[in-house]
Protein backbone atom coordinates (compact mmCIF):
# COMPACT_ATOMS: atom_id res chain seq x y z
CA UNK A 1 0.00 0.00 0.00
CA UNK A 2 0.98 2.86 -0.81
CA UNK A 3 2.42 5.50 1.53
CA UNK A 4 0.45 8.84 1.67
CA UNK A 5 2.18 11.72 0.66
CA UNK A 6 2.30 13.91 3.51
CA UNK A 7 2.17 17.50 2.87
CA UNK A 8 3.29 20.27 4.08
CA UNK A 9 1.26 23.45 5.78
CA UNK A 10 2.29 26.79 4.88
CA UNK A 11 3.46 28.45 7.97
CA UNK A 12 1.17 31.17 9.55
CA UNK A 13 2.88 34.22 9.07
CA UNK A 14 3.55 36.12 12.66
CA UNK A 15 2.90 39.38 12.93
CA UNK A 16 6.24 41.38 13.44
CA UNK A 17 6.89 42.79 17.07
CA UNK A 18 5.02 46.51 17.60
CA UNK A 19 3.09 46.69 14.41
CA UNK A 20 -0.51 46.48 16.25
CA UNK A 21 -3.35 44.56 15.97
CA UNK A 22 -7.21 44.82 15.01
CA UNK A 23 -9.48 42.73 16.83
CA UNK A 24 -13.26 42.34 16.86
CA UNK A 25 -14.72 42.43 20.39
CA UNK A 26 -17.61 40.62 21.46
CA UNK A 27 -19.96 43.85 20.72
CA UNK A 28 -19.56 43.55 17.23
CA UNK A 29 -17.32 46.52 17.56
CA UNK A 30 -13.56 46.75 15.96
CA UNK A 31 -10.65 48.18 17.93
CA UNK A 32 -7.13 49.10 16.91
CA UNK A 33 -4.21 48.46 18.77
CA UNK A 34 -0.77 50.24 18.95
CA UNK A 35 1.75 49.22 21.85
CA UNK A 36 3.99 52.76 22.56
CA UNK A 37 6.32 50.49 25.26
CA UNK A 38 6.74 50.29 29.01
CA UNK A 39 3.29 48.04 28.74
CA UNK A 40 1.69 51.12 27.56
CA UNK A 41 -0.80 50.89 24.77
CA UNK A 42 -3.31 52.95 22.38
CA UNK A 43 -6.53 51.83 21.71
CA UNK A 44 -9.11 53.13 19.22
CA UNK A 45 -12.95 51.87 18.45
CA UNK A 46 -14.49 51.98 14.90
CA UNK A 47 -17.72 49.73 13.54
CA UNK A 48 -15.67 48.54 10.76
CA UNK A 49 -12.60 46.69 10.18
CA UNK A 50 -11.59 49.01 7.44
CA UNK A 51 -12.30 52.02 9.59
CA UNK A 52 -9.84 50.25 12.15
CA UNK A 53 -7.21 49.04 9.80
CA UNK A 54 -6.86 52.48 8.55
CA UNK A 55 -6.77 54.11 12.42
CA UNK A 56 -4.23 51.63 13.18
CA UNK A 57 -1.64 52.71 10.37
CA UNK A 58 -2.29 56.11 11.06
CA UNK A 59 -1.45 55.39 15.04
CA UNK A 60 1.64 53.84 13.97
CA UNK A 61 2.39 56.69 12.32
CA UNK A 62 2.21 58.70 14.59
CA UNK A 63 3.84 56.69 17.02
CA UNK A 64 7.12 56.44 14.81
CA UNK A 65 7.03 60.26 14.56
CA UNK A 66 6.55 60.66 18.41
CA UNK A 67 3.72 62.28 18.30
CA UNK A 68 1.20 59.46 19.91
CA UNK A 69 0.19 59.38 23.45
CA UNK A 70 -2.58 57.89 25.19
CA UNK A 71 -5.23 59.40 25.23
CA UNK A 72 -5.34 60.71 29.11
CA UNK A 73 -1.40 61.71 28.51
CA UNK A 74 -1.37 63.87 25.70
CA UNK A 75 -1.60 67.63 26.23
CA UNK A 76 -3.15 70.07 24.62
CA UNK A 77 0.00 71.51 23.28
CA UNK A 78 1.38 68.30 21.78
CA UNK A 79 -1.61 67.39 19.74
CA UNK A 80 -2.30 70.77 18.29
CA UNK A 81 1.56 70.65 16.86
CA UNK A 82 0.35 67.29 15.67
CA UNK A 83 -2.65 68.65 14.02
CA UNK A 84 -0.49 70.89 12.47
CA UNK A 85 1.86 69.01 10.95
CA UNK A 86 -0.89 66.82 9.39
CA UNK A 87 -3.21 70.07 8.50
CA UNK A 88 -0.19 72.18 7.25
CA UNK A 89 0.75 70.65 3.74
CA UNK A 90 -3.54 71.08 3.13
CA UNK A 91 -3.93 74.80 2.99
CA UNK A 92 -1.72 77.61 1.67
CA UNK A 93 1.62 78.80 2.76
CA UNK A 94 0.50 81.53 4.34
CA UNK A 95 -2.31 80.71 6.03
CA UNK A 96 -0.21 77.77 7.29
CA UNK A 97 1.91 80.53 8.62
CA UNK A 98 -1.24 81.87 10.03
CA UNK A 99 -1.82 78.87 11.90
CA UNK A 100 1.49 78.26 13.28
CA UNK A 101 1.35 81.71 14.96
CA UNK A 102 -1.75 81.78 16.60
CA UNK A 103 -1.11 77.81 18.09
CA UNK A 104 2.77 79.23 19.40
CA UNK A 105 1.67 82.59 20.65
CA UNK A 106 -2.01 82.10 21.51
CA UNK A 107 -3.39 78.72 21.97
CA UNK A 108 -0.19 76.87 23.40
CA UNK A 109 1.21 79.40 26.23
CA UNK A 110 -2.93 79.85 27.21
CA UNK A 111 -4.14 76.24 27.17
CA UNK A 112 -1.07 74.13 25.82
CA UNK A 113 -0.17 72.33 29.14
CA UNK A 114 -3.74 71.00 29.73
CA UNK A 115 -4.49 67.35 29.16
CA UNK A 116 -6.44 66.61 26.14
CA UNK A 117 -9.20 64.75 28.61
CA UNK A 118 -9.43 67.70 30.75
CA UNK A 119 -10.18 70.31 28.40
CA UNK A 120 -13.54 72.86 29.26
CA UNK A 121 -15.36 74.97 27.27
CA UNK A 122 -15.12 77.11 30.44
CA UNK A 123 -11.21 76.70 29.78
CA UNK A 124 -11.46 78.31 26.25
CA UNK A 125 -14.25 81.21 27.54
CA UNK A 126 -11.84 81.80 30.27
CA UNK A 127 -9.13 82.20 27.54
CA UNK A 128 -11.07 83.89 24.89
CA UNK A 129 -12.53 86.88 27.61
CA UNK A 130 -8.42 87.52 28.49
CA UNK A 131 -7.42 88.27 25.09
CA UNK A 132 -10.51 90.98 24.73
CA UNK A 133 -8.07 94.07 25.51
CA UNK A 134 -5.38 93.14 23.35
CA UNK A 135 -7.00 91.06 20.29
CA UNK A 136 -9.83 92.26 18.48
CA UNK A 137 -12.78 90.87 18.05
CA UNK A 138 -12.51 89.24 14.36
CA UNK A 139 -9.08 87.52 15.03
CA UNK A 140 -10.47 85.92 18.67
CA UNK A 141 -13.10 84.44 16.47
CA UNK A 142 -9.77 83.25 13.87
CA UNK A 143 -8.06 81.79 16.49
CA UNK A 144 -11.38 80.04 17.79
CA UNK A 145 -12.10 78.39 14.43
CA UNK A 146 -8.83 77.00 14.37
CA UNK A 147 -9.19 75.31 17.81
CA UNK A 148 -12.66 74.14 16.68
CA UNK A 149 -11.52 72.54 13.40
CA UNK A 150 -8.25 70.64 15.37
CA UNK A 151 -10.29 69.08 18.06
CA UNK A 152 -13.28 68.56 15.36
CA UNK A 153 -10.50 66.69 14.10
CA UNK A 154 -9.45 64.94 17.39
CA UNK A 155 -13.48 63.87 17.54
CA UNK A 156 -12.96 62.37 14.50
CA UNK A 157 -9.44 60.85 15.39
CA UNK A 158 -11.37 59.35 18.51
CA UNK A 159 -8.99 61.44 20.50
CA UNK A 160 -11.68 62.88 22.36
CA UNK A 161 -15.68 62.10 22.81
CA UNK A 162 -16.68 65.59 21.83
CA UNK A 163 -15.80 69.16 21.24
CA UNK A 164 -14.82 71.03 24.20
CA UNK A 165 -14.55 74.37 22.43
CA UNK A 166 -17.82 74.27 20.24
CA UNK A 167 -20.37 75.90 22.34
CA UNK A 168 -17.93 78.82 23.73
CA UNK A 169 -19.40 81.77 23.58
CA UNK A 170 -17.11 84.70 21.04
CA UNK A 171 -16.95 88.42 21.67
CA UNK A 172 -19.63 90.09 19.22
CA UNK A 173 -17.83 91.16 16.09
CA UNK A 174 -17.74 94.84 15.33
CA UNK A 175 -16.90 96.42 12.48
CA UNK A 176 -13.89 98.31 12.49
CA UNK A 177 -14.08 102.28 11.91
CA UNK A 178 -12.66 103.27 8.51
CA UNK A 179 -11.63 107.15 7.56
CA UNK A 180 -13.99 108.41 5.22
CA UNK A 181 -11.74 111.07 3.05
CA UNK A 182 -13.26 114.66 2.36
CA UNK A 183 -13.46 116.55 -0.76
CA UNK A 184 -10.92 118.36 0.27
CA UNK A 185 -8.61 115.54 2.04
CA UNK A 186 -9.19 113.78 -1.09
CA UNK A 187 -7.70 117.02 -2.82
CA UNK A 188 -4.51 117.37 -0.68
CA UNK A 189 -4.01 113.76 -0.55
CA UNK A 190 -3.49 113.21 -4.50
CA UNK A 191 -1.31 116.87 -4.33
CA UNK A 192 1.13 114.86 -2.31
CA UNK A 193 1.11 111.35 -4.07
CA UNK A 194 1.90 113.08 -7.39
CA UNK A 195 5.41 113.67 -5.69
CA UNK A 196 5.86 110.19 -4.74
CA UNK A 197 6.99 107.26 -6.82
CA UNK A 198 4.27 105.20 -5.80
CA UNK A 199 1.51 108.02 -7.35
CA UNK A 200 0.31 105.50 -9.61
CA UNK A 201 -0.09 102.64 -7.19
CA UNK A 202 -1.97 105.12 -4.85
CA UNK A 203 -4.59 106.30 -7.37
CA UNK A 204 -5.69 102.72 -8.72
CA UNK A 205 -5.68 101.65 -4.75
CA UNK A 206 -7.57 104.63 -4.48
CA UNK A 207 -10.29 104.90 -7.22
CA UNK A 208 -10.16 101.03 -8.65
CA UNK A 209 -10.56 99.51 -5.18
CA UNK A 210 -7.10 97.41 -5.85
CA UNK A 211 -5.98 95.18 -2.60
CA UNK A 212 -2.32 95.57 -1.24
CA UNK A 213 -0.92 92.57 -2.37
CA UNK A 214 -2.78 92.71 -5.89
CA UNK A 215 -1.04 95.83 -6.20
CA UNK A 216 2.40 94.10 -5.07
CA UNK A 217 1.61 91.06 -7.41
CA UNK A 218 0.69 93.14 -10.82
CA UNK A 219 2.66 92.56 -13.91
CA UNK A 220 2.64 94.64 -16.90
CA UNK A 221 1.81 91.36 -18.95
CA UNK A 222 -1.75 92.15 -16.87
CA UNK A 223 -2.27 95.07 -18.95
CA UNK A 224 -3.62 95.48 -21.91
CA UNK A 225 -2.98 99.10 -23.04
CA UNK A 226 -4.49 99.05 -26.44
CA UNK A 227 -7.76 97.89 -24.96
CA UNK A 228 -7.90 99.66 -22.10
CA UNK A 229 -8.32 96.21 -19.91
CA UNK A 230 -6.34 95.40 -16.43
CA UNK A 231 -6.61 91.35 -15.31
CA UNK A 232 -6.25 90.94 -11.56
CA UNK A 233 -5.08 87.34 -11.11
CA UNK A 234 -1.67 87.42 -8.80
CA UNK A 235 -1.59 88.76 -5.25
CA UNK A 236 1.64 88.98 -3.33
CA UNK A 237 2.50 87.50 0.49
CA UNK A 238 5.24 88.67 2.20
CA UNK A 239 5.10 86.15 5.29
CA UNK A 240 6.99 83.58 7.21
CA UNK A 241 7.60 80.32 6.06
CA UNK A 242 6.59 77.66 8.30
CA UNK A 243 9.66 75.20 7.54
CA UNK A 244 12.33 77.41 6.69
CA UNK A 245 11.45 79.76 9.35
CA UNK A 246 12.32 83.23 7.39
CA UNK A 247 10.32 85.83 5.83
CA UNK A 248 9.41 84.98 2.09
CA UNK A 249 7.79 86.10 -0.93
CA UNK A 250 5.00 84.01 -2.03
CA UNK A 251 3.11 84.77 -5.10
CA UNK A 252 -0.80 83.44 -5.53
CA UNK A 253 -3.98 83.57 -6.44
CA UNK A 254 -6.17 86.39 -5.26
CA UNK A 255 -8.35 86.20 -1.82
CA UNK A 256 -11.70 84.60 -3.62
CA UNK A 257 -12.90 83.27 -6.57
CA UNK A 258 -14.47 86.81 -7.34
CA UNK A 259 -10.94 88.22 -6.81
CA UNK A 260 -9.79 87.22 -10.26
CA UNK A 261 -11.20 90.12 -12.15
CA UNK A 262 -11.18 92.27 -15.34
CA UNK A 263 -11.21 95.87 -14.93
CA UNK A 264 -11.49 98.70 -17.35
CA UNK A 265 -9.25 101.37 -17.21
CA UNK A 266 -10.25 105.02 -17.21
CA UNK A 267 -7.37 106.89 -19.95
CA UNK A 268 -6.25 109.16 -17.43
CA UNK A 269 -4.88 105.61 -15.40
CA UNK A 270 -4.03 104.64 -18.49
CA UNK A 271 -1.69 107.17 -19.11
CA UNK A 272 -0.45 107.54 -15.58
CA UNK A 273 0.84 103.70 -15.80
CA UNK A 274 2.63 104.76 -19.54
CA UNK A 275 4.55 107.43 -17.91
CA UNK A 276 5.64 105.08 -14.71
CA UNK A 277 6.82 102.21 -17.30
CA UNK A 278 9.13 104.62 -19.40
CA UNK A 279 10.02 105.90 -15.87
CA UNK A 280 11.20 102.53 -15.24
CA UNK A 281 12.75 102.05 -17.86
CA UNK A 282 15.11 104.75 -17.31
CA UNK A 283 15.78 103.13 -13.56
CA UNK A 284 16.45 99.82 -15.14
CA UNK A 285 18.71 100.86 -17.79
CA UNK A 286 21.10 102.04 -14.77
CA UNK A 287 21.08 98.88 -12.86
CA UNK A 288 22.95 96.27 -14.51
CA UNK A 289 21.50 93.90 -11.33
CA UNK A 290 17.91 94.68 -12.39
CA UNK A 291 15.60 91.40 -11.64
CA UNK A 292 13.61 91.70 -14.94
CA UNK A 293 10.79 90.25 -13.10
CA UNK A 294 8.15 92.41 -14.90
CA UNK A 295 6.25 94.15 -11.85
CA UNK A 296 4.06 97.09 -12.26
CA UNK A 297 5.58 98.26 -8.80
CA UNK A 298 9.07 96.79 -7.12
CA UNK A 299 11.75 97.83 -5.82
CA UNK A 300 14.88 99.77 -6.99
CA UNK A 301 16.65 96.51 -8.63
CA UNK A 302 13.00 95.24 -9.88
CA UNK A 303 12.21 92.73 -7.30
CA UNK A 304 9.27 92.46 -5.14
CA UNK A 305 8.00 95.19 -2.31
CA UNK A 306 7.13 94.37 1.25
CA UNK A 307 3.84 95.47 2.09
CA UNK A 308 5.37 97.15 5.00
CA UNK A 309 6.98 99.16 2.02
CA UNK A 310 4.06 100.55 1.28
CA UNK A 311 2.91 101.31 4.55
CA UNK A 312 5.67 103.67 4.98
CA UNK A 313 5.19 105.53 2.31
CA UNK A 314 1.47 105.60 2.63
CA UNK A 315 2.07 106.90 6.17
CA UNK A 316 4.32 109.88 5.27
CA UNK A 317 1.70 111.03 2.39
CA UNK A 318 -1.08 111.48 5.24
CA UNK A 319 1.22 113.09 7.23
CA UNK A 320 2.64 115.21 4.41
CA UNK A 321 -0.93 115.79 3.52
CA UNK A 322 -2.58 116.66 6.61
CA UNK A 323 -4.53 113.86 6.85
CA UNK A 324 -5.15 111.69 10.32
CA UNK A 325 -3.70 108.40 10.39
CA UNK A 326 -5.64 105.57 8.80
CA UNK A 327 -5.01 101.99 7.33
CA UNK A 328 -3.74 101.80 3.99
CA UNK A 329 -7.02 99.37 2.87
CA UNK A 330 -8.98 102.27 3.86
CA UNK A 331 -8.23 103.43 0.37
CA UNK A 332 -10.07 100.13 -0.50
CA UNK A 333 -12.95 101.28 1.52
CA UNK A 334 -13.12 104.73 -0.04
CA UNK A 335 -13.40 103.39 -3.62
CA UNK A 336 -16.42 101.75 -3.03
CA UNK A 337 -17.58 105.20 -1.70
CA UNK A 338 -16.28 106.54 -4.40
CA UNK A 339 -17.82 104.36 -6.85
CA UNK A 340 -20.92 104.72 -5.28
CA UNK A 341 -20.83 108.45 -5.25
CA UNK A 342 -21.05 108.13 -9.13
CA UNK A 343 -24.11 106.16 -9.34
CA UNK A 344 -21.79 103.12 -10.62
CA UNK A 345 -24.26 100.08 -10.75
CA UNK A 346 -23.96 97.78 -7.54
CA UNK A 347 -22.87 94.94 -9.63
CA UNK A 348 -20.58 96.48 -11.60
CA UNK A 349 -19.12 97.49 -8.49
CA UNK A 350 -18.95 94.19 -6.74
CA UNK A 351 -17.26 93.18 -9.96
CA UNK A 352 -14.81 95.94 -10.18
CA UNK A 353 -13.86 95.37 -6.16
CA UNK A 354 -13.53 91.68 -6.21
CA UNK A 355 -16.70 90.69 -4.11
CA UNK A 356 -18.57 87.38 -3.81
CA UNK A 357 -21.46 89.26 -3.42
CA UNK A 358 -23.36 92.53 -3.73
CA UNK A 359 -24.02 92.65 0.36
CA UNK A 360 -20.08 92.94 1.30
CA UNK A 361 -20.08 95.86 -1.30
CA UNK A 362 -22.78 97.39 0.25
CA UNK A 363 -23.37 96.81 3.89
CA UNK A 364 -19.03 96.62 4.65
CA UNK A 365 -17.81 99.26 1.97
CA UNK A 366 -21.25 101.29 1.62
CA UNK A 367 -19.77 104.33 3.61
CA UNK A 368 -21.78 107.65 3.64
CA UNK A 369 -19.90 110.86 3.36
CA UNK A 370 -21.07 113.92 5.31
CA UNK A 371 -21.53 115.48 1.82
CA UNK A 372 -24.13 112.29 0.79
CA UNK A 373 -26.02 112.81 4.44
CA UNK A 374 -26.38 116.63 2.90
CA UNK A 375 -27.45 115.83 -0.38
CA UNK A 376 -30.19 113.72 0.72
CA UNK A 377 -31.78 116.28 3.50
CA UNK A 378 -31.49 118.58 0.09
CA UNK A 379 -33.20 115.98 -2.08
CA UNK A 380 -36.02 115.93 1.11
CA UNK A 381 -36.44 119.33 1.34
CA UNK A 382 -36.75 119.75 -2.88
CA UNK A 383 -39.55 116.93 -1.93
CA UNK A 384 -41.39 119.04 0.72
CA UNK A 385 -41.21 121.92 -1.79
CA UNK A 386 -43.23 120.21 -4.79
CA UNK A 387 -45.80 118.78 -1.94
CA UNK A 388 -46.59 122.69 -0.66
CA UNK A 389 -46.57 123.97 -3.98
Amino acid sequence: MAKKEQTEKPEKKRRARGEGTVLQRADGRWVARVPLGDGKRKEEYYDTKQEAERAKRRMLNERDAGNLAVGKDQTFGEYLLYWIGVHGPTVLLQTHSMYLSYINFRLIPGLGHVKMKKLTVEMFQTLYQSWEEELSPNTIRLIHTLAKKALNDAVVWKKLSYNPVAHAKLPKSRRAKVHVFTDQELDRLLEHAAKSRLYVLFVMALFLGMREGELLGLKWSDIDFKEGVLQIQNKIYYTKHPLLEKMVFIEGLPKTVAGQRSVFLPSDIIDMLRDHLEEQKKIQEKKPDWNGSGLVFCSNTGGFMTDANIRYHFSRLLKEASIEHTKFHALRHNASMILRRLGIDSVVRKEMLGHSSISMTDDVYGHATRKMHRDAATQMENLFKKENE
